[in-house]
């Protein structure tokens, strides 16, 4: 993932995701931050390996500005925030949490795929279609 750094004049990228944490070093996240629906929660179950867990990321990009990057993944990093549910892990690093504070993941199956979704997120107002990326609210 792409971070920043500001600088005086300008933004510098940083490429500082190269080391991991055990999840006991890996701040908790609250009920406030983020929800898991009951469905997300039991597909997760099915699906996951041992030591695998739900990463939910931000990025810049997509159609609306900014796009959601859903994948499991091994890996804890220093800056990530965990929540847990009955053998299940979902995580989130400080950044995109800035942008998924009080969303919900949820588990859409349709007619045209079944995947895992940001919904319900409250600094997001426009999307596109497919529900992978968003624009934020202006307030």
């Amino acid at each position: 993932m792409l971070r920043s750094s500001r600088t005086a004049t300008h933004f510098v990228p940083i490429f500082s995701r190269s080391f991991c944490v055990p999840s006991s070093a890996v701040k908790p996240l609250t009920p406030e931050d983020i929800k898991v629906t009951d469905r997300a929660h039991q597909r997760l179950k099915k699906i996951l390996a041992e030591g695998e867990r739900l990463r939910v990321e931000v990025d810049g990009g997509g159609c609306s500005g900014f796009e959601y990057k859903i994948k499991l993944d091994t890996k804890l990093q220093k800056d990530d925030r965990l929540w847990k549910g009955d053998n299940v892990e979902v995580v989130i690093d400080d950044l995109s949490l800035g942008y998924l504070r009080g969303a919900t993941i949820d588990y859409v199956e349709d007619l045209m795929k079944a995947s895992f979704r940001v919904v319900n997120n409250p600094v997001a107002e426009k999307g596109c279609s497919c529900g992978s990326s968003f624009a934020l609210k202006m307030d």
